[in-house]
């Protein structure tokens, strides 16, 4: 409207002028409701003796076209993947659950390389796979999956697809209040869906797929079923893989940060540099290194005083590190004594990361995150420079990096579930995916408290210990009367039960009336 209003009025002090000629040359953009634009040229002339005034707008029209064309080559990057999976059910180990259908997204990065979610692939007995603006499915091949971050690669052997298809780089962890777009196929339709958000927060948070807690970044852009996998993009980088949403709020998405998705690359090409004549690989993905150990926070007055904490004079702590960190209440007893953290020890700092006496760490400026930030550079095997207050002096010591190994796995993915029927009864090993599929998704509020106690145990005490548990009595002669089920078994014969394999042999081997 303004550039209209400026053309009359330049037209008519021409004409006032009468000697001079004025040409102006004016485009009009306006937007309709579908968002595509359309231009409306306007020409003005008086014809004199003088020179030529043109003014213009197609500026503005030029740089979004061309924001639009490099949006167009980014989608081409973004693929919809059709999943028919099999899932085992942990409570009738014998049986297998219906197979069905699911859908998701991921996106091409190099090597002929895909990235999505390990949840979108979990026990997947087909994926097939279809790029932006293509007819055809393709079949898609797993290279490697990591339930634990939640991240999955795919490839696929038909060279057709990888024509016109275009690699997307990825970028730093974005910070807060920076705009990004959700690209994907959420439910509600089968073509591409995109979505814009801002960043609202960078923490550390539980991962719903797997139970562990990494960074993450949470956005307010939609992230619905279908969207796992997809990109989150500034400009055209990835930043992020959407993965899952806050279902009792809205406009909560959280997005895998590429720290994560480049260990997880690193990871993978590690296992493929040691072993690349593996055919699965799933294993050369080693997982995720801790130190393993629980800890209480310092923020006790009390507590600070007892461990001594408040005692630890400048001079006596390493260039880096202040007098606060974390109480280790409990430490894996598998690993080597001299390999380990104690019971009363505080971890003051990890490498160059100092412990707050809130569990925290310095992330970036003025931002702080979960101590766990400290691991997630680092790979099963490596050593982590643990600096500690042990009986009041200060220690500096290498400690090794394992995965870990809880006593009750918290979810298990592309395996079957194992069991064992003895006159009847059937016994499998404790896990939450018996609980799930024995009490249903609220298994917490369900299950009995002697089975989530056992839940909350973190360590193993031996190698190979495993709580096996009774899970139901089938009808037959021998258990007439019998109402045994969703019982921790200890014993056998006064003999304690190690695992699953254990008990079944000492059924093999006994040789009792009973």
């Amino acid at each position: 409207a303004a550039l209209v209003e400026t053309a009359s009025a330049a037209n008519s002090a021409a004409a006032a002028g009468g000697g001079n000629g004025v040409h102006i040359h004016v485009d009009v953009v306006d937007d309709d409701d579908n968002g595509v634009r359309s231009k409306e040229k306007k020409n003005k002339s008086r014809q004199g003796g003088g020179g030529v005034i043109e003014g213009t707008a197609t500026g503005a029209t030029t740089d979004a076209e061309a924001k639009r064309r490099a949006l167009r080559q980014v989608y081409t990057s973004v693929c919809k993947l059709f999943v028919w999976k099999t899932e085992p059910n942990f409570a009738l180990p014998w049986q297998m659950r219906p197979q069905r259908q699911s859908s998701g997204s991921a996106f091409v990065i190099s090597g002929r390389r895909l990235l999505t979610n390990a949840h979108v692939l979990a026990n997947a007995s087909q994926v097939l796979i279809r790029a932006h603006g293509d007819s055809k499915r393709y079949v898609a091949r797993i290279l490697a999956v990591a339930h634990d971050c939640d991240l999955a690669m795919l490839t696929v052997d038909d060279d057709d697809f990888w024509s016109g298809v275009r690699e997307l780089s990825l970028s730093h962890v974005p910070h807060l209040q920076d705009s990004v777009v959700v690209v994907g196929y959420p439910t509600g339709g089968d073509n591409l869906s995109v979505t814009k958000g801002v960043v609202s927060r960078v923490d550390v948070h539980p991962y719903s797929h797997s139970g562990h807690r990494l960074l993450c970044v949470q956005i307010d852009a939609a992230i619905n079923s279908g969207n796992s996998g997809g990109p989150a993009l500034i400009g055209s980088e990835v930043v992020g893989v959407a993965f899952q949403a806050r279902s009792a709020a809205e406009n909560i998405g959280y997005v895998i940060p590429t720290l994560i998705v480049e260990r997880f690359l690193q990871d993978v090409g590690r296992g493929q540099q040691a072993d690349p004549n593996r055919e699965s690989g799933e294993s050369w993905y080693s997982g995720t290194a801790t130190i393993g150990l629980l800890y209480q926070r310092m923020e006790n007055k009390q507590l600070r005083r007892y461990t001594k904490l408040d005692s630890i004079g400048a001079e006596m702590l390493p260039e880096g590190v202040t007098a606060s960190g974390v109480l280790v209440c409990e430490s894996d007893p598998m690993r080597p004594p001299n390999d380990n953290v104690h019971p009363g020890d505080v971890v003051l700092a990890l490498d160059d990361n100092d412990i707050a006496d809130d569990g925290t760490v310095l992330f970036r400026d003025r931002e702080r995150v979960n101590l766990l930030y400290a691991f997630t550079n680092k790979f099963v095997g490596d050593t982590a420079r643990v600096t500690l207050l042990r009986d009041g002096n200060v220690i500096v010591k290498h400690l090794t990096l394992q995965k870990p190994v809880p006593l009750v796995p918290s979810y298990l993915y592309d395996i079957k579930p194992r069991y064992c029927i003895f006159g009847g009864l059937v016994f499998v090993p404790l896990s939450h995916n018996y609980l799930r599929n024995e009490y249903g998704q609220a298994y917490v509020e369900k299950a009995s408290a002697k089975l989530l106690n056992a839940c909350s145990r973190r360590f193993r005490d031996f190698e190979d210990e495993e709580i096996v548990v009774l899970a139901h009595t089938l009808a037959c002669d021998i258990t007439v009367g019998y109402e045994f089920r969703r019982q921790i078994l200890e014993s056998v014969n006064g003999c304690a039960v190690r695992n699953l394999k254990h008990l079944a042999q000492m059924l093999d081997e006994c040789e009792e009336e009973f």
